[in-house]
Protein backbone atom coordinates (compact mmCIF):
# COMPACT_ATOMS: atom_id res chain seq x y z
CA UNK A 1 0.00 0.00 0.00
CA UNK A 2 3.44 2.37 0.52
CA UNK A 3 3.63 2.36 -3.09
CA UNK A 4 0.36 3.14 -4.19
CA UNK A 5 -0.07 5.78 -2.05
CA UNK A 6 3.41 7.16 -3.46
CA UNK A 7 2.11 7.16 -6.99
CA UNK A 8 -0.74 9.17 -5.94
CA UNK A 9 1.80 11.58 -4.26
CA UNK A 10 3.67 12.36 -7.75
CA UNK A 11 0.87 12.57 -9.94
CA UNK A 12 1.30 9.14 -11.81
CA UNK A 13 -1.34 7.40 -13.21
CA UNK A 14 -2.15 4.38 -10.55
CA UNK A 15 -2.50 1.53 -12.36
CA UNK A 16 0.88 1.57 -14.35
CA UNK A 17 2.42 1.68 -10.87
CA UNK A 18 0.84 -0.97 -9.27
CA UNK A 19 1.07 -3.68 -11.91
CA UNK A 20 4.67 -3.28 -12.10
CA UNK A 21 5.11 -4.06 -8.07
CA UNK A 22 2.72 -7.19 -8.26
CA UNK A 23 3.46 -9.58 -10.64
CA UNK A 24 7.42 -10.19 -10.28
CA UNK A 25 8.79 -13.67 -8.25
CA UNK A 26 12.27 -12.12 -8.75
CA UNK A 27 11.05 -8.59 -7.00
CA UNK A 28 9.38 -10.48 -3.86
CA UNK A 29 12.69 -12.77 -3.82
CA UNK A 30 14.88 -9.62 -4.12
CA UNK A 31 12.63 -7.49 -1.37
CA UNK A 32 14.21 -8.63 1.61
CA UNK A 33 17.51 -9.07 0.72
CA UNK A 34 19.10 -5.72 1.80
CA UNK A 35 22.87 -6.95 1.47
CA UNK A 36 22.36 -7.04 -2.64
CA UNK A 37 23.30 -3.53 -2.49
CA UNK A 38 26.44 -3.89 -0.85
CA UNK A 39 27.19 -6.98 -2.80
CA UNK A 40 27.16 -4.82 -5.93
CA UNK A 41 29.26 -2.54 -4.51
CA UNK A 42 32.16 -4.38 -3.24
CA UNK A 43 32.64 -6.81 -6.49
CA UNK A 44 32.73 -3.72 -8.34
CA UNK A 45 34.71 -1.74 -5.85
CA UNK A 46 37.40 -4.67 -5.89
CA UNK A 47 37.74 -4.47 -9.65
CA UNK A 48 38.41 -0.43 -9.26
CA UNK A 49 41.09 -0.47 -6.71
CA UNK A 50 42.60 -3.14 -8.77
CA UNK A 51 42.66 -0.93 -11.40
CA UNK A 52 43.77 2.36 -9.22
CA UNK A 53 46.60 -0.03 -7.99
CA UNK A 54 47.40 -1.20 -11.72
CA UNK A 55 47.71 2.55 -12.92
CA UNK A 56 49.91 3.19 -9.84
CA UNK A 57 52.10 1.00 -10.37
CA UNK A 58 52.23 -0.30 -13.83
CA UNK A 59 51.52 3.40 -16.04
CA UNK A 60 53.63 6.04 -16.46
CA UNK A 61 52.96 8.44 -13.71
CA UNK A 62 52.05 12.15 -14.44
CA UNK A 63 54.38 14.72 -13.58
CA UNK A 64 52.74 16.19 -10.63
CA UNK A 65 52.32 12.33 -9.13
CA UNK A 66 55.98 10.91 -8.91
CA UNK A 67 55.98 7.73 -7.10
CA UNK A 68 56.67 7.86 -3.48
CA UNK A 69 58.26 4.74 -2.01
CA UNK A 70 57.42 4.29 1.32
CA UNK A 71 54.48 6.48 2.10
CA UNK A 72 51.94 5.42 4.34
CA UNK A 73 49.67 2.41 2.77
CA UNK A 74 51.95 1.89 0.12
CA UNK A 75 51.33 1.22 -3.49
CA UNK A 76 47.28 -0.04 -2.30
CA UNK A 77 46.39 3.77 -1.46
CA UNK A 78 48.87 5.72 -2.93
CA UNK A 79 47.13 5.88 -6.27
CA UNK A 80 43.57 7.11 -4.63
CA UNK A 81 46.28 10.23 -3.35
CA UNK A 82 45.59 12.74 -6.40
CA UNK A 83 44.51 16.12 -7.50
CA UNK A 84 42.33 17.75 -4.55
CA UNK A 85 43.44 14.82 -2.04
CA UNK A 86 46.23 17.83 -1.29
CA UNK A 87 43.63 20.29 -0.67
CA UNK A 88 41.63 17.84 1.91
CA UNK A 89 44.83 17.45 3.46
CA UNK A 90 45.81 21.05 4.12
CA UNK A 91 42.56 21.32 5.36
CA UNK A 92 42.71 18.81 7.98
CA UNK A 93 46.00 19.75 9.30
CA UNK A 94 46.28 23.87 8.80
CA UNK A 95 42.49 24.51 8.53
CA UNK A 96 41.16 26.87 6.05
CA UNK A 97 43.38 29.55 4.41
CA UNK A 98 42.41 32.45 2.04
CA UNK A 99 44.79 34.51 -0.33
CA UNK A 100 43.14 36.74 -3.11
CA UNK A 101 43.49 36.14 -6.54
CA UNK A 102 45.06 32.68 -5.47
CA UNK A 103 43.81 29.29 -4.86
CA UNK A 104 42.79 28.70 -1.69
CA UNK A 105 41.39 25.99 0.37
CA UNK A 106 38.10 28.03 1.05
CA UNK A 107 36.97 26.72 -2.23
CA UNK A 108 36.21 23.23 -0.79
CA UNK A 109 33.01 22.88 1.44
CA UNK A 110 33.92 21.63 4.83
CA UNK A 111 31.60 18.37 5.98
CA UNK A 112 34.05 16.09 4.06
CA UNK A 113 37.06 17.36 5.83
CA UNK A 114 35.54 17.79 8.94
CA UNK A 115 34.43 13.71 9.00
CA UNK A 116 38.26 12.92 7.96
CA UNK A 117 39.53 15.17 10.69
CA UNK A 118 37.18 13.18 13.52
CA UNK A 119 38.46 10.17 12.19
CA UNK A 120 41.91 10.52 11.01
CA UNK A 121 43.26 9.79 14.70
CA UNK A 122 42.82 5.88 13.82
CA UNK A 123 44.88 5.87 10.69
CA UNK A 124 48.11 6.29 9.98
CA UNK A 125 47.40 9.29 7.75
CA UNK A 126 45.08 11.75 6.24
CA UNK A 127 45.42 10.24 3.17
CA UNK A 128 44.26 6.80 4.26
CA UNK A 129 41.57 8.32 6.69
CA UNK A 130 40.03 10.39 3.38
CA UNK A 131 40.03 6.87 1.25
CA UNK A 132 38.30 4.26 4.13
CA UNK A 133 35.69 7.62 4.20
CA UNK A 134 35.00 7.81 0.73
CA UNK A 135 34.43 4.03 0.61
CA UNK A 136 32.83 3.60 3.49
CA UNK A 137 29.96 6.43 2.33
CA UNK A 138 30.05 5.24 -0.95
CA UNK A 139 28.51 1.63 0.79
CA UNK A 140 26.11 3.71 2.35
CA UNK A 141 25.70 6.03 -1.31
CA UNK A 142 24.14 2.08 -2.34
CA UNK A 143 22.40 1.38 0.26
CA UNK A 144 20.35 4.28 0.36
CA UNK A 145 19.73 4.60 -3.08
CA UNK A 146 18.30 1.51 -3.12
CA UNK A 147 16.25 2.11 -0.19
CA UNK A 148 14.99 5.69 -1.91
CA UNK A 149 14.31 3.67 -5.37
CA UNK A 150 12.20 1.12 -3.45
CA UNK A 151 9.72 3.92 -2.93
CA UNK A 152 8.84 4.58 -6.51
CA UNK A 153 9.97 1.50 -8.63
CA UNK A 154 10.14 -2.44 -8.02
CA UNK A 155 12.88 -3.83 -6.04
CA UNK A 156 15.12 -5.24 -9.37
CA UNK A 157 14.82 -1.65 -10.97
CA UNK A 158 16.12 0.02 -7.80
CA UNK A 159 19.07 -3.44 -7.96
CA UNK A 160 19.94 -2.31 -11.39
CA UNK A 161 20.28 1.42 -10.42
CA UNK A 162 22.58 0.28 -7.99
CA UNK A 163 24.16 -1.23 -10.48
CA UNK A 164 24.13 1.42 -12.88
CA UNK A 165 25.89 3.74 -10.13
CA UNK A 166 28.80 1.58 -9.06
CA UNK A 167 29.60 1.28 -12.59
CA UNK A 168 28.77 4.92 -14.19
CA UNK A 169 32.73 5.53 -15.71
CA UNK A 170 33.42 8.09 -13.37
CA UNK A 171 32.32 6.59 -10.21
CA UNK A 172 35.96 5.69 -8.79
CA UNK A 173 35.02 8.49 -7.23
CA UNK A 174 32.89 6.42 -4.85
CA UNK A 175 35.06 3.86 -4.00
CA UNK A 176 38.47 5.64 -2.30
CA UNK A 177 39.30 8.82 -3.99
CA UNK A 178 40.22 11.35 -1.34
CA UNK A 179 37.01 13.84 -2.68
CA UNK A 180 34.36 14.94 -1.26
CA UNK A 181 31.63 12.98 -3.35
CA UNK A 182 30.89 9.69 -2.10
CA UNK A 183 30.08 11.58 1.28
CA UNK A 184 27.88 14.49 -0.24
CA UNK A 185 25.91 11.76 -2.24
CA UNK A 186 25.11 9.43 0.64
CA UNK A 187 24.05 11.65 2.86
CA UNK A 188 22.08 13.36 0.17
CA UNK A 189 20.48 10.23 -1.18
CA UNK A 190 19.61 9.84 2.72
CA UNK A 191 17.64 12.87 3.40
CA UNK A 192 15.45 12.72 0.45
CA UNK A 193 14.61 8.72 1.62
CA UNK A 194 13.99 10.04 5.31
CA UNK A 195 11.98 12.99 3.82
CA UNK A 196 10.01 10.05 1.83
CA UNK A 197 9.36 8.14 5.33
CA UNK A 198 8.22 11.47 6.90
CA UNK A 199 10.95 11.35 9.08
CA UNK A 200 12.00 15.53 9.11
CA UNK A 201 13.90 16.15 11.77
CA UNK A 202 16.88 13.23 11.01
CA UNK A 203 15.99 14.44 7.14
CA UNK A 204 17.30 18.05 8.34
CA UNK A 205 19.90 16.79 10.45
CA UNK A 206 21.54 14.78 7.33
CA UNK A 207 20.70 17.60 5.13
CA UNK A 208 23.28 19.50 7.20
CA UNK A 209 25.73 17.34 5.94
CA UNK A 210 24.58 17.47 2.41
CA UNK A 211 24.51 21.26 2.45
CA UNK A 212 27.79 21.68 3.76
CA UNK A 213 29.34 19.05 1.33
CA UNK A 214 29.36 20.73 -2.22
CA UNK A 215 28.33 23.66 -3.50
CA UNK A 216 25.06 21.56 -4.75
CA UNK A 217 24.32 21.46 -1.21
CA UNK A 218 22.53 24.47 -1.45
CA UNK A 219 19.93 22.79 -3.96
CA UNK A 220 19.63 20.23 -1.71
CA UNK A 221 18.01 22.07 0.80
CA UNK A 222 15.71 23.53 -1.43
CA UNK A 223 14.45 21.03 -2.91
CA UNK A 224 13.88 18.79 0.60
CA UNK A 225 11.70 22.24 1.45
CA UNK A 226 10.20 21.56 -1.91
CA UNK A 227 9.40 18.22 -2.31
CA UNK A 228 8.02 17.88 1.63
CA UNK A 229 5.46 20.93 0.38
CA UNK A 230 5.38 18.65 -2.86
CA UNK A 231 4.21 15.42 -1.01
CA UNK A 232 1.71 17.63 1.12
CA UNK A 233 -0.06 19.04 -1.43
CA UNK A 234 -0.55 16.54 -4.07
CA UNK A 235 -1.60 13.65 -1.60
CA UNK A 236 -4.99 13.96 -2.72
CA UNK A 237 -4.58 13.66 -6.52
CA UNK A 238 -2.25 15.96 -8.93
CA UNK A 239 -2.52 19.99 -8.40
CA UNK A 240 -1.42 22.51 -10.80
CA UNK A 241 2.62 23.40 -11.15
CA UNK A 242 2.20 26.43 -8.46
CA UNK A 243 0.00 24.43 -5.76
CA UNK A 244 2.56 21.67 -5.14
CA UNK A 245 4.53 24.22 -3.52
CA UNK A 246 2.26 26.02 -1.65
CA UNK A 247 3.66 26.55 1.89
CA UNK A 248 0.36 26.17 3.60
CA UNK A 249 0.10 22.48 3.15
CA UNK A 250 3.11 22.09 5.54
CA UNK A 251 2.26 20.60 8.89
CA UNK A 252 4.43 21.86 12.19
CA UNK A 253 5.99 18.64 11.95
CA UNK A 254 7.55 19.56 8.60
CA UNK A 255 9.65 22.23 10.57
CA UNK A 256 12.84 19.92 11.28
CA UNK A 257 13.11 19.95 7.41
CA UNK A 258 14.48 23.52 7.80
CA UNK A 259 17.21 22.65 9.62
CA UNK A 260 19.48 21.48 6.79
CA UNK A 261 20.05 25.20 5.67
CA UNK A 262 21.77 24.85 8.83
CA UNK A 263 24.94 23.42 6.66
CA UNK A 264 25.49 26.05 4.30
CA UNK A 265 24.33 28.80 6.61
CA UNK A 266 27.16 27.80 9.08
CA UNK A 267 29.55 27.85 6.31
CA UNK A 268 28.67 31.06 4.89
CA UNK A 269 29.09 32.31 8.55
CA UNK A 270 32.81 30.87 9.28
CA UNK A 271 33.38 32.36 6.14
CA UNK A 272 32.38 35.80 6.70
CA UNK A 273 33.36 35.80 10.57
CA UNK A 274 36.82 34.42 9.51
CA UNK A 275 37.75 36.40 6.36
CA UNK A 276 34.77 38.87 6.21
CA UNK A 277 32.65 37.27 3.09
CA UNK A 278 30.45 35.00 3.37
CA UNK A 279 30.70 33.88 -0.36
CA UNK A 280 34.27 34.15 -0.56
CA UNK A 281 33.60 30.06 -1.98
CA UNK A 282 32.39 32.04 -4.98
CA UNK A 283 34.51 34.48 -5.55
CA UNK A 284 38.01 32.36 -4.95
CA UNK A 285 36.19 30.44 -8.47
CA UNK A 286 38.22 32.88 -9.96
CA UNK A 287 41.52 31.92 -9.53
CA UNK A 288 40.24 28.35 -11.03
CA UNK A 289 39.79 30.85 -13.79
CA UNK A 290 36.08 29.60 -13.66
CA UNK A 291 34.70 33.01 -12.58
CA UNK A 292 31.02 33.43 -13.49
CA UNK A 293 30.19 35.34 -16.84
CA UNK A 294 29.92 34.89 -20.83
CA UNK A 295 33.60 32.89 -21.76
CA UNK A 296 32.49 30.63 -18.84
CA UNK A 297 28.82 30.11 -19.70
CA UNK A 298 29.38 29.97 -23.38
CA UNK A 299 32.23 27.36 -22.89
CA UNK A 300 34.95 29.08 -24.49
CA UNK A 301 37.84 27.04 -23.26
CA UNK A 302 36.23 24.01 -24.78
CA UNK A 303 35.26 25.83 -28.44
CA UNK A 304 39.03 26.74 -28.18
CA UNK A 305 40.38 23.26 -27.46
CA UNK A 306 37.78 21.93 -30.05
CA UNK A 307 39.49 24.51 -32.63
CA UNK A 308 43.45 23.94 -32.19
CA UNK A 309 43.54 20.41 -30.15
CA UNK A 310 40.53 18.45 -30.79
CA UNK A 311 42.40 14.97 -31.15
CA UNK A 312 43.64 15.65 -27.34
CA UNK A 313 42.73 13.46 -24.61
CA UNK A 314 41.34 16.34 -22.38
CA UNK A 315 39.20 18.13 -25.25
CA UNK A 316 37.74 14.41 -26.01
CA UNK A 317 37.26 13.77 -22.70
CA UNK A 318 35.14 17.07 -21.77
CA UNK A 319 33.41 16.46 -24.91
CA UNK A 320 32.29 13.16 -23.25
CA UNK A 321 31.41 14.83 -19.88
CA UNK A 322 29.22 17.41 -22.16
CA UNK A 323 27.31 14.65 -23.34
CA UNK A 324 26.73 12.87 -20.02
CA UNK A 325 25.32 16.50 -18.99
CA UNK A 326 23.10 17.24 -21.82
CA UNK A 327 21.82 13.36 -21.75
CA UNK A 328 20.99 13.94 -18.19
CA UNK A 329 19.51 17.10 -18.99
CA UNK A 330 17.19 15.25 -21.17
CA UNK A 331 16.36 13.03 -18.69
CA UNK A 332 14.66 15.36 -16.24
CA UNK A 333 11.27 15.13 -17.67
CA UNK A 334 11.12 11.55 -17.35
CA UNK A 335 12.43 12.34 -13.59
CA UNK A 336 9.26 15.14 -13.33
CA UNK A 337 6.82 12.32 -14.39
CA UNK A 338 8.34 9.72 -12.09
CA UNK A 339 8.87 11.30 -9.31
CA UNK A 340 7.59 14.60 -9.23
CA UNK A 341 8.79 18.09 -9.98
CA UNK A 342 10.74 18.52 -6.44
CA UNK A 343 13.51 15.64 -8.15
CA UNK A 344 13.25 17.57 -11.54
CA UNK A 345 14.47 20.70 -10.11
CA UNK A 346 16.93 19.06 -7.88
CA UNK A 347 18.20 17.39 -11.47
CA UNK A 348 18.04 20.78 -13.47
CA UNK A 349 20.02 22.14 -10.28
CA UNK A 350 22.79 19.43 -10.23
CA UNK A 351 23.12 19.74 -14.46
CA UNK A 352 22.98 23.62 -13.85
CA UNK A 353 26.42 23.46 -11.91
CA UNK A 354 28.86 21.82 -14.75
CA UNK A 355 26.34 24.19 -17.00
CA UNK A 356 26.73 27.46 -16.09
CA UNK A 357 29.91 26.67 -13.38
CA UNK A 358 32.68 25.10 -15.76
CA UNK A 359 34.74 26.70 -18.94
CA UNK A 360 34.94 23.31 -20.37
CA UNK A 361 32.69 20.93 -18.26
CA UNK A 362 35.40 19.48 -16.53
CA UNK A 363 34.13 17.69 -13.81
CA UNK A 364 30.81 17.20 -15.32
CA UNK A 365 31.01 13.60 -15.36
CA UNK A 366 31.94 13.81 -11.25
CA UNK A 367 29.39 16.16 -10.45
CA UNK A 368 26.33 13.81 -12.21
CA UNK A 369 26.78 11.56 -9.89
CA UNK A 370 24.43 13.57 -7.50
CA UNK A 371 21.84 13.13 -9.99
CA UNK A 372 20.69 9.93 -8.60
CA UNK A 373 16.97 10.17 -9.90
CA UNK A 374 18.59 10.08 -13.54
CA UNK A 375 20.13 6.37 -12.37
CA UNK A 376 16.96 4.88 -11.38
CA UNK A 377 15.13 6.38 -14.42
CA UNK A 378 17.99 4.81 -16.37
CA UNK A 379 17.07 1.71 -14.73
CA UNK A 380 13.44 1.26 -15.21
CA UNK A 381 13.90 1.69 -19.45
CA UNK A 382 16.48 -0.45 -19.11
CA UNK A 383 14.14 -3.30 -16.98
CA UNK A 384 12.78 -3.98 -20.48
CA UNK A 385 15.33 -3.89 -22.34
CA UNK A 386 17.34 -6.52 -20.77
CA UNK A 387 19.85 -6.82 -24.59
CA UNK A 388 20.52 -3.42 -24.02
CA UNK A 389 21.16 -3.61 -20.27
CA UNK A 390 23.96 -6.36 -21.01
CA UNK A 391 25.42 -4.05 -23.31
CA UNK A 392 25.45 -0.73 -21.07
CA UNK A 393 26.31 -2.62 -17.53
CA UNK A 394 29.85 -3.71 -19.17
CA UNK A 395 30.30 -0.99 -21.24
CA UNK A 396 30.33 0.92 -18.36
CA UNK A 397 32.29 -0.98 -16.12
CA UNK A 398 35.29 -1.57 -18.71
CA UNK A 399 34.83 2.81 -19.15
CA UNK A 400 35.25 3.08 -14.98
CA UNK A 401 38.41 0.51 -14.91
CA UNK A 402 39.75 2.65 -17.76
CA UNK A 403 39.48 5.75 -16.22
CA UNK A 404 40.62 4.36 -12.99
CA UNK A 405 43.68 2.99 -13.88
CA UNK A 406 44.23 6.90 -15.48
CA UNK A 407 43.27 8.25 -12.49
CA UNK A 408 45.48 5.55 -10.53
CA UNK A 409 48.62 7.33 -12.74
CA UNK A 410 47.69 10.73 -12.13
CA UNK A 411 45.85 11.62 -14.82
CA UNK A 412 43.03 14.94 -14.44
CA UNK A 413 40.40 13.47 -15.90
CA UNK A 414 37.09 15.28 -13.97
Amino acid sequence: MEHTREAVLVGERRPRRVVRRSTSDLDRSWSGRWWLPLAIFAAVGACVWVAVWFGNTHLVHDSFFPSRPGIAGGTVFEGWQRWDAEWYRSIVRDGYVYYPRVQSSVAFWPSYPVVVKLLSWAFPSVYITGSIVTLACGAIAAVVLDRWARVFVAPSVALLAVALLCVYPYSYYLYGAVYADALFIAATIGAFLLVERDHMFWAGVVGIVASAGRPAGMIVAVVLVLRVLERRNTADGPVPFLRRFDPRGARRSDLPVLLAFGGVGAWCAFLWVRFGDPFLFVTIEKAWSQGAGPSTWLKYQLLNDLQHHPLWPSTIGNCVQAVLVTGCLLLAPLVKRRFGWAYALYVLGVVALPLIGTKDFMGGGRYLLGAFPCFVVVAEALSTRRRLAWVVLPTSMAALLVLAALFGRGSYIS
